[in-house]
């Protein structure tokens, strides 16, 4: 019964040997060992359900922050609006040491931007999640391993780094480590600040008129953030841990735009628009966990964690026409409170030859959202708006993996249940509206599949089904305006998205990698633009089905022995069906489009004390549901310089020599024609510096994969 109940409630982890460790007897196997521990990874390492970006061993590493290192990633894309995708899709998940961030894509992006290089051992990029990974995420998982000491004593790091641009952006990073026989102890920290300011111009057209703007946003960033924990090992299988974690965001973006608008080609009235808008975040997150490894490499563990998350964002917009001297003002202030709770249970054991992983897991959400506006005119005429939007999330999931070598082939299957309960209510004052309770199960099933066909090439196979939620906010039915024509309201109608993948692959010499992948998703959601008059209004709706078929292939090489490279490409081809025609001036779609992703390192070893990086990374033109975007690129050149027994590292860079990095968008289609340009600062020099003490070894801070609960909250409402 002990045995039919662990089985219930868990799931397979197969053990993977190198090649050298099947074919060497146990002496050969000891040295073996030694020479892996000392060895030097590569900076990016081709595994078989992931791949791994070696932070240390990346020149062109200091001085970066997390988001800046994705852009070397094969398979993953950061676009002009700082948006992360892999293989071509949004709505990733990101894990820290193996626990999920509850985090919405601007979220995500702080989170990335405030995490030092220097605090990271590790990325891992995981474009196939098994079921043992929350089901949540439409494109895959990116997990950050932060540094840990390995052995007894103090050790760690310092980096403090500058760059110039027009404005500036200045870093700084910590991380201690402290081990004492059966006790860990560590701690990260960044604080990040700079200003920047980004040209944004636009233009849009209706039946009547014509609008261009052109503006200036400055922002003023600030991202103070800090993580702590403890380990203690009770015994050989007893293992207790905490941790905590918490990040701030201050956010200061005036903005001012002037707006010429046309009339039958014939200039009629000049809009200024002046906003200023504060926003400041704040998240404590708590974790307490226990771990127990049996003899026999049974284990179970147990994973109890609390997030609380504050959000403040005031907003003031005055609209100014030169000819008719109207004048309006808007003024508002949003208030956020999120709470997040989950517990979860994990196993892992052999059975008959068969691998075993499962899972309970329960997490609840609570969302409150208070909103207040005032809007005047020159005229005297006042408008006071009031909302409120509560919103509470229940979730409930079992998973089960299986895995078992059948012949040449490694198979792995598994099952993820997850039931979600769902309880909204909005306040519009003077009404009430208690949207209807929603409950629905989803079922994820994943199949992966894997044979070595000699020592150098292996294939394999994948497939698996990831759920999207909408964000709390996103739900909220109240509409804010940010321009005297521009406004964006919620939907409390959005459905979770369904997405389906399925992939294919050789790996060669474990490092080159050609795959070719298709995925579905359904109910996709996505932000439109609508029309009525000369208003503009964006929401976020289920826009029908995109379709994906993607081909990539990534590998190092050696041109000389002083210079290596590494190169990645990854065409692709969308294509979207949907009737947004019931949405003012849009229409029904039935189109596709090709894109393209490469990215390209030069590392030159120019002594054993300097090392050189020239990369390039680009983005072909794109498109969304209703969106097209023009190609985006990048060239960087850095240089470092070892000291002090490479225990002090000098680096400077400059960062888009070439000053290329700019974002065009356009709509077309229906009674929607617009264009949107973005230029952000973002051609400088950097210089940093970064001095390791004591004794250097690092391992992750986390030797298993966990996830935490994958909660949907945006930052700005």
């Amino acid at each position: 019964m002990k045995k039919l109940l662990l089985l219930i409630i868990s799931a397979i982890s197969l053990p993977t040997y190198s090649k050298a460790q099947q074919k060497v007897d146990t002496t050969k196997t000891t040295t073996l060992q030694q020479v892996l521990v000392n060895a030097t990874p590569p900076p990016i390492t081709i595994k078989t359900d992931k791949i791994i970006l070696n932070v240390d061993k990346n020149t062109n590493a200091v001085g970066l922050n997390a988001l800046e290192l994705l852009r070397q990633a094969p398979g993953v894309t950061v676009d002009g609006q700082d948006q992360v995708k892999m293989s071509g899709k949004t709505g990733i998940q990101v894990l820290v040491d193996g626990r999920l961030q509850s985090l919405t894509s601007q979220q995500i992006v702080s989170l990335l931007k405030g995490t030092n290089a220097a605090n990271i051992k590790s990325i891992e990029i995981i474009a196939n999640p098994s079921a043992k990974y929350d089901a949540a995420g439409n494109a895959g998982i990116i997990n950050i391993v932060l540094k840990k000491s390995e052995q007894n004593g103090l050790s760690g790091s310092l980096t403090a780094g500058y760059q110039q641009m027009k404005n500036y952006r200045q870093n700084s990073a910590f991380n201690l480590n402290f081990k004492q026989n059966k006790v860990l102890l560590f701690a990260n920290a960044n604080f990040d600040n700079s200003l920047q300011n980004t040209q944004v111009n636009s233009s849009r057209i209706t039946s009547d008129n014509t609008f261009d703007q052109q503006g200036i946003e400055k922002q003023g960033y600030s991202n103070p953030g800090m993580r702590t924990g403890i380990q203690y090992k009770i015994d050989e299988s007893h293992q207790v841990g905490a941790l905590f974690n918490y990040q701030q965001v201050w956010d200061d973006f005036p903005s001012a735009a002037s707006t010429n608008i046309y009339h039958i080609n014939q200039l009629a009235d000049q809009l200024t628009t002046v906003t200023q808008a504060n926003l400041t975040e704040n998240r404590w997150a708590y974790n307490l966990n226990y771990q127990y490894t049996s003899k026999r490499k049974t284990t179970f563990s147990i994973d109890a964690d609390q997030l609380n998350y504050n959000a403040d964002l005031t907003n003031a917009v005055s609209n100014v026409f030169l000819y008719n001297t109207t004048t309006e003002n808007f003024e508002a202030s949003t208030k956020t409170q999120i709470s997040l709770s989950s517990i979860k249970a994990d196993a892992t054991f052999s059975l008959q030859n068969i691998n075993v992983e499962s899972g309970l897991k329960y997490s609840a959400s609570t969302t409150k959202t208070s909103l207040g506006a005032l809007q005047t005119n020159n005229q005297g005429y006042a408008l006071a708006q009031r909302n409120q939007f509560n919103f509470r999330e229940d979730n409930y999931a079992a998973y089960i993996n299986l895995s078992k070598n059948i012949g040449k082939w490694n198979v792995q299957a598994g099952l993820r249940t997850e039931l979600t309960a769902l309880q909204r209510k909005t306040l519009l004052a003077p009404t009430t509206n208690n949207l209807p309770d929603t409950n629905y199960v989803n079922f994820f099933p994943n199949l992966f599949l894997r044979r070595q066909l000699n020592q150098k090439i292996s294939i394999g196979f994948a497939y698996n089904t990831r759920i999207t939620r909408p964000s709390f906010q996103d739900q909220n039915p109240y509409q804010y305006r940010t321009d005297y024509y521009f406004s964006n309201q919620g939907n409390p109608l959005l459905l979770p998205q369904i997405s389906q993948s399925l992939t294919a692959d050789i790996t060669l010499n474990g490092q080159t990698q050609i795959k070719l992948g298709y995925s579905s998703t359904s109910n996709l959601i996505e932000i439109i633009s609508t029309q009525q008059n000369d208003q503009t209004l964006t929401l976020p709706v289920n826009a029908g089905t995109r379709s994906m078929l993607n081909l990539s292939i990534s590998s190092p090489a050696q041109i000389a022995r002083f210079w290596n490279i590494y190169y990645s490409a990854e065409p692709y081809y969308q294509f979207y069906n949907a009737d947004l025609s019931s949405y003012n001036g849009l229409a029904k779609i039935n189109n596709g489009g090709f894109g393209f992703n490469a990215y390209l390192s030069n590392t030159l070893v120019i002594s054993n004390t300097l090392k050189g990086s020239i990369s390039w990374w680009f983005n072909y033109a794109s498109r969304s549901s209703i969106y097209s975007t023009k190609p985006i690129s990048s060239i960087d050149l850095s240089m470092k310089k070892q000291l002090l027994a490479d225990k002090l590292s000098l680096t400077f860079a400059y960062r888009d020599i070439l000053n290329t990095q700019r974002w065009q968008q356009s709509i077309f289609l229906g009674n929607v024609n617009q264009t949107s340009l973005r230029k952000w600062e973002s051609s400088g020099a950097y210089l940093a510096l970064s001095y390791a003490f004591g004794n250097g070894k690092i391992k992750s801070a986390s030797q298993k994969d966990k996830s935490d609960e994958q909660l949907r909250i945006k930052a700005r409402n």
